[in-house]
């Protein structure tokens, strides 16, 4: 597969990877389109780390299902949230989960 790899400001390239393995709880998703935001541009942020597969906003297609995954099947349209909620604070009792 190929996936945007960030290794500075002036140097992202498309490159092969191999395509991971899931486990049973896990899902693969072929990615359609995928947001670039404000940090990842963010070089003194970013750079130290490099190189770093570009992007935390994707969107896509569900094309493996692992045998313990009961509610996705190949072929969903999916989105990957950027934001992994507590579900027990202040703003996550709101539903404000992207404050959490």
């Amino acid at each position: 597969m190929k996936a945007a790899r960030y290794y500075s400001n002036d140097d992202v390239r498309v490159e092969k990877v191999p395509v991971p393995e899931i486990g049973p709880e896990e899902i693969l998703v072929e990615v359609k389109v995928c947001g670039v935001c404000g940090s990842d541009v963010m070089e003194w942020y970013m750079k130290p780390r490099a190189p770093l597969f570009f992007g935390h906003e994707p969107a896509g297609v569900v094309c493996q299902v692992g045998k313990g995954v009961e509610n996705l099947s190949v072929g969903d349209r999916v989105f990957v949230h950027h934001h992994v909620p507590c579900f027990v604070c202040h703003y996550c009792r709101r539903e404000n989960y992207t404050m959490c």
